[in-house]
């Protein structure tokens, strides 16, 4: 499919409220006046080019044909055939860079952006790096959570288009994508959902703000920005989601469809604070919490991240005091040996510096480690994995016949606060979903059992023994499957119909422990 341009533009004036803003950002710095001429075309006019008043930088106009490089799709590959692809490339480079390598801390809001000065950029040296440790793919923060952007982005003024570095005309994600592809490496891309600066998801600290209408709408017209212009991109991690916000704040199964409408080939994966792909297409471990790692039972595609130093940097970008780099042994004995067995690939953050490079004993070290190290090419292939949702449908509210119901389907997930529904009472006991209105072709229900804060998995609860109930009108229920899971702490699956329903009703018939634990459900079709 080709994106309709119609697309970018409804995203692009829903919001006006951003481009109004955009002469009093702090860090805003235009590069040359745009918009002029008579009418009362206002923000949005400006965003078209034809509002009055105050000019605005080119990067807050309204995209020009040229400014769209819409792509066909192309066809989509089976999920499970994507998951045992990406699995064999093993080793990946993670690329923090962004405002926080010159100034601020985690999460600030409204930095200096015209501190942003990487004069000596050069991805091919990072591509470079990366091909002489072994690695086969990378990740680059293209926004991280104070929201500043590495390419030009229409519907924001944040961003390399809004400052004096390259006049306005920088593109580090271009330079990037184009550099890893120039050395046959994949390039993957990193976007953060919570941005302080324009408020999606407010504040670092305090309670989560709604989302509004034209914060979603940002959002969208940015990643489709991003899945537009720079060709394909086979990983897409997401951060602060579903620990900041949670799905429901920020539709999971809208932002899915679209990604895969752009790019139905792009695997997402979204910092989830869980070990299981609940809402994934991939786990993902962050092992700076609780210095996880992949478990041992893992049999789910799976990627764990972590930083080259233990000591120094600005959180996960580069500071001058960076330090405490991994050993060749760590990098190696340490994680790939570790990770590699249980189907997960390893992605080492090796943050750039001020200059747009890698430091030399980074460059060093991963040199190192790609002399001493290959993939193990005996593993076995990826266990089959059990149907799995490619069409998200977002529940809009649920009840149980005991505990809090809601908390199963709230979307969010903390490694220091998890909300589960348990169940009290003898068994059997019920939770019912409501999607909102009737779905035509209901096919699978993931189930995660109990997550405990700044512990993660927990098998106390796990359903052992359901059934799964469906229904049009919430009043008549028919029974959809039933079966035996587990008493393991994994997400659990059951497929079915597909079925046209509304209500979707998970019966816990007998459980590992006393009482039924859920910490999220997920519901959807398979295609």
């Amino acid at each position: 499919m080709i994106l309709p341009r119609n697309l970018f533009w409804t995203l692009a004036f829903s919001l006006a409220s951003v481009v109004a803003g955009c002469a009093s950002q702090p860090g805003y710095a235009p590069m040359g006046a745009a918009g002029s001429g008579a009418g009362t075309g206002g923000a949005a006019g400006a965003m078209a080019g034809t509002g009055g008043g105050a000019g605005t930088a080119t990067s807050c106009s309204a995209p020009s044909d040229a400014g769209v490089d819409a792509q066909a799709a192309g066809p989509a590959t089976a999920l499970e055939d994507l998951q045992r692809a990406f699995i064999e490339l093993r080793f990946g480079m993670f690329l923090h860079f962004g405002i926080l390598t010159y100034t601020g801390s985690w999460a600030q809001s409204n930095l200096d952006i015209t501190q942003f000065n990487p004069t000596k950029l050069d991805p091919n040296q990072w591509a470079a790096a990366a091909v002489s440790a072994g690695m086969k793919f990378g990740v680059l923060t293209t926004r991280h959570h104070d929201g500043f952007a590495l390419w030009d982005s229409k519907v924001s003024c944040f961003d390399v288009g809004s400052i004096p570095w390259q006049n306005g005309q920088g593109d580090v994600v271009k330079a990037y994508v184009d550099a890893f592809r120039s050395h046959g490496l994949l390039p993957g891309l990193y976007y953060s959902v919570w941005d302080t600066t324009e408020g999606v998801g407010g504040p670092n600290g305090g309670a989560v703000p709604a989302v509004t209408p034209d914060q979603l709408a940002y959002v969208k017209a940015q990643l489709t920005e991003l899945l537009t212009n720079y060709g394909p991109i086979p990983l897409l991690i997401f951060d602060g989601w579903a620990w900041k916000m949670g799905h429901r704040q920020v539709p999971y199964d809208e932002i899915r469809a679209l990604v895969k409408s752009l790019q139905p080939n792009c695997l997402l994966l979204d910092n989830s604070h869980l070990t299981s792909p609940w809402e994934n297409d991939l786990a993902g471990v962050e092992e700076a919490q609780g210095n996880a790692f992949v478990p041992t039972d893992n049999q789910f595609p799976a990627v764990q991240m972590q930083k080259i130093n233990s000591a120094g940097g600005n959180d996960w970008f580069w500071a001058p005091n960076i330090g405490g780099l991994m050993t060749v042994g760590t990098v190696i004995d340490g994680h790939l040996k570790k990770i590699e067995p249980h189907w997960g690939n390893f992605l080492l953050n090796c943050p750039p510096n001020r200059d747009g490079l890698l430091d030399d004993a980074i460059v060093t070290l991963l040199g190192q480690v790609g002399a001493a190290w290959a993939p193990d090419t005996t593993r076995p292939p990826l266990p089959a994995q059990a149907p799995q949702i490619d069409v998200a449908y977002d529940p809009v509210s649920a009840t149980a016949t005991s505990g809090t119901a809601a908390n199963a389907i709230d979307g969010k997930d903390d490694w220091y606060s998890y909300s589960v529904w348990e169940s009290s009472g003898a068994l059997p006991q019920s939770l019912t979903v409501d999607l909102g209105q009737v779905r035509p072709d209901v096919s699978v229900f993931n189930y995660v059992p109990r997550y405990i804060p700044q512990v993660g998995e927990s098998a106390d609860g796990a359903i052992t023994m359901y059934a799964i109930e469906t229904s049009t009108d919430g009043t008549t229920f028919t029974q959809a499957t039933s079966g035996t899971w587990p008493a393991d702490a994994k997400m659990k699956t059951a497929s079915f119909g597909p079925v046209a329903a509304r209500y979707v009703r998970l019966d816990a018939l007998a459980v590992n422990g006393t009482n039924a634990a859920a910490t999220e459900v997920a519901i959807g079709a398979r295609h």
